[in-house]
């Protein structure tokens, strides 16, 4: 099969990077190696799941290299040139999605928004998911008083409407975002570069930073009562129990033994969450807590053409469609992968490869 051997392949590469690093960790990790083949070989006869991973990729690809495949820049107001550019529709002029209100192509437009909603998505997992996980381990390990202190913290986060607390701290935090941006110009043109926007608009980044400061502090509770409810029942186990008798430290316990062993629903948890960090940081921009022009992205461009639909329909199908189809890949990939690591499941895959 074609893609068990990119599985194979992927594998191959991956082993050899680390052992650049670690000579004898393939020795020392060939059953971990078998295990992650298996699990792919189990993914690729899944089609909703290899659907869903071509649109995932497809996603990531646009966000990293859309920037540079778009034909006009962002902020190219095209319509101060010809005027006839105004909401041109699609393939009218050239413009093969049409252009916007200030005649900027809408092609261009969707390529630079897609980079805008992978790096929202990305920094938002990458920084609130491992919070949450820590605060899980540390609570469910040591039980007693901190368990009790870590999960009073987490239920006043529950306690807010997730959505709720999002508005609410991305209608506050931009002014000062931008105080900070201004007084800091080496961080404000790294975040322009990683947003993929000219340094002279980093400036217009605040409302950006700030939904995903506000995504973090309202994302990491729910892993960390997941986490912590797992870990209740990995900690009592005998794998534990033998790793205290070794003299292992707390923290080498913790993360070297119960957490590879609660990874799995940790995995399919976070895939689920890419679709639905979209969802709602596409929702705060529609709101208008979004990108500010001239920085755009999928909520900000549906919220401009809301005013103007149907009439310029193109401003809300292309972004909507754009949306669905992330928010649909990334749900189908979960749902594969949480048949992947269905035990069952994959017996019945061993039995076949």
């Amino acid at each position: 099969m074609v893609l068990d051997r990119l599985a194979d392949f992927l594998i191959w590469l991956i082993v050899k990077a680390i052992s650049l690093f670690r000579k004898d960790w393939y020795v020392k990790n060939r059953s971990r190696v078998e295990e992650w083949r298996l699990t792919l070989y189990a993914l690729n006869r899944s089609p909703t799941g290899i659907i869903g991973l071509v649109l995932s990729l497809g996603f990531v690809i646009v966000g990293v290299v859309g920037p540079f495949l778009a034909p006009y820049s962002y902020n190219q107001f095209l319509y101060l040139e010809r005027p006839e550019l105004y909401l041109a529709p699609p393939g009218a002029y050239g413009m093969p999605l049409g252009t916007d209100i200030y005649g900027r192509d809408v092609l261009s437009l969707m390529l630079y928004g897609a980079r805008v909603s992978l790096v929202i998505s990305i920094i938002t997992i990458a920084l609130g998911v491992p919070l949450g996980i820590l605060l899980g381990l540390v609570a469910g390990y040591y039980g007693g008083k901190v368990d009790e202190a870590v999960m009073r913290i987490t239920d006043i986060f529950l306690a807010f409407p997730a959505l709720v607390l999002a508005l609410a701290l991305a209608a506050t935090l931009p002014g000062r975002i931008r105080e900070f941006l201004i007084s800091e110009p080496t961080f404000a043109s790294f975040m322009a570069a990683v947003f993929g926007v000219s340094q002279e608009d980093s400036i217009h980044l605040a409302p950006l930073i700030s939904i995903f400061l506000a995504l973090i502090i309202v994302w990491w509770p729910t892993y960390a009562r997941v986490v912590r409810g797992m870990v209740l029942v990995e900690r009592e186990k005998t794998y534990v129990e033998a790793a205290k008798a070794l003299g292992y430290s707390s923290w080498r316990i913790m993360t070297r033994h119960i957490l590879p062993n609660v990874m799995s629903p940790i995995v399919v948890l976070v895939t689920f969450d890419f679709a639905t960090v979209n969802l709602l940081a596409a929702g705060l921009s529609f709101l208008g807590l979004g990108a500010q022009p001239p920085i755009v992205d999928w909520g900000s461009l549906i919220n401009m053409g809301g005013s103007r639909f149907p009439t310029a329909w193109w401003l809300v199908f292309f972004p909507g469609v754009a949306i669905f189809l992330t928010a649909l890949g990334w749900n189908l990939l979960g749902d594969a992968l949480r048949d992947v690591f269905d035990p069952k499941f994959r017996r019945r895959i061993e039995f076949r490869v």
